[in-house]
């Protein structure tokens, strides 16, 4: 018989990375220092940008978000998986000049 567990969700620092800080090749941005079970994009650059979590792999292309922002919502936990700690990195599809990239996540601790 499965057993329930119950958890409550505890955000994360959310990760912020400003336009003038994208470049051509991958630069951190930010870590997301623990499991994560939910994670949300919003983009209010100018220009579409480029996600990697090991700084060489495109894993998620992020559209342009600056007339209306972009929000992007990642759940792991409905498909019963998580995120494990890591760096994330962007690099420029375009080339923003304005702008920001917010990463929020929030991860999950047993009740």
């Amino acid at each position: 018989m499965p057993s329930t567990q119950i958890s409550k969700a505890i955000p994360n620092a959310q990760i912020s990375y400003a336009a003038a800080s994208i470049t051509a090749t991958y630069t951190l941005a930010g870590y997301i220092s623990d499991a994560c079970i939910w994670a949300n994009i919003v983009s209010t650059l100018d220009q579409p940008v480029q996600i990697s979590f090991d700084g060489s792999v495109d894993h998620i292309a992020v559209p342009a978000g600056s007339t209306v922002p972009v929000s992007i919502p990642i759940d792991f936990k409905s498909n019963y998986s998580f995120l494990s700690a890591i760096a994330v990195y962007v690099k420029e599809i375009g080339n923003p000049t304005s702008g920001s990239l917010y990463i929020s996540s929030f991860t999950a601790q047993l009740v």
